[in-house]
């Protein structure tokens, strides 16, 4: 193992210690100015000023490890296949679709009403949320399809996954990395499964751009079928403001999704002899099983 100590002065700790520090600065913040911005501005200005928080902390930490920059991001392989990439990350998608299926059918199954009470959310922020929507809109889509996929892969594959290796094994990385990434998220089961794909693809190929845009191409869809729905509603006479879950659709998503994320967990799962990318000798990633 090459650099195996070089994540060990890491302390993520003091991470979720910025991020509570943040999260109440920033309450304080909301209560105290409400009345100077609407919820819309609030919601993108906190978005920005997280992320930017978290990068803050990472180029602290990669200053103080000396990190080698072209060794933790490395180059995306010749002849990649990105055709697969786009299909394992369209899998995912689809996985979570069938959970939130699933989900509100459990819910409604409970108490048919509920859902009814549950007030339907938008990606998008309309003229009624905020007088600037088009600037807000426009910058929460680049927050959520720009950023956020950066930041996120360079904190939870990049800088997780290498300090969790150094004190639990690659296997165990791999999964608490992704349960903490899957605990940030609302939908959290799928954001666990994309994690462990997003971890997967990292160490197979030996660079955090593939992921990163696997990230990307994830956020995109989901703003895409955001939008599609938007416009179905519209365009519909009749909406209905109860949803009806289907079962049967969200056991096919469930069925058809999941065996195509397990079968590439199946087959690209780690082996005891390997290591991350900043961790391999030649951090060129795993040639076995190279794409499926």
């Amino acid at each position: 193992m090459v650099n195996e100590s070089t994540f060990q002065g890491v302390k993520i700790r003091y991470l979720v210690l910025w991020i509570i520090l943040f999260f109440i600065v920033m309450t304080g913040l909301i209560l105290a100015s409400h009345s100077l911005l609407k919820g819309a501005e609030w919601s993108v200005a906190y978005g920005l000023l997280f992320y930017a928080l978290i990068s803050y902390w990472m180029l602290r930490n990669f200053r103080k490890i000396n990190l080698d920059y072209s060794r933790f991001i490395g180059h995306i392989p010749i002849n990649y296949n990105w055709l697969f990439l786009l299909t394992i990350v369209f899998a995912v998608i689809l996985f979570s679709l069938g959970m939130n299926e699933l989900t509100h059918f459990i819910i409604s199954t409970i108490d048919p009403g509920i859902l009814g009470e549950i007030p339907r959310t938008s990606l998008f922020y309309t003229p009624q949320d905020t007088p600037l929507a088009p600037f807000m809109n426009l910058l929460d889509f680049l927050t959520g399809v720009i950023a956020a996929p950066i930041v996120e892969e360079l904190l939870f594959r990049g800088v997780m996954l290498h300090r969790f290796t150094f004190k639990l094994g690659l296997k165990k990385a791999i999964l608490t990395s992704s349960i903490i990434f899957g605990l940030l998220h609302a939908d959290f089961i799928g954001a666990f499964v994309f994690g462990m794909v997003m971890c997967i693809l990292y160490i197979k190929t030996g660079t955090l751009i593939i992921p990163i845009i696997g990230h990307m191409l994830n956020n995109l869809l989901a703003y895409g079928m955001q939008m599609l729905s938007n416009i179905n509603q519209q365009n519909s006479a009749l909406v209905s403001s109860t949803p009806h879950p289907n079962i049967g659709v969200a056991a096919f998503l469930l069925i058809v999704a999941g065996m195509i994320i397990l079968y590439f967990l199946y087959r690209n799962w780690p082996r005891a002899y390997w290591n991350p990318p900043y961790f391999q000798q030649d951090y060129q990633g795993v040639q076995e099983n190279y794409y499926y």
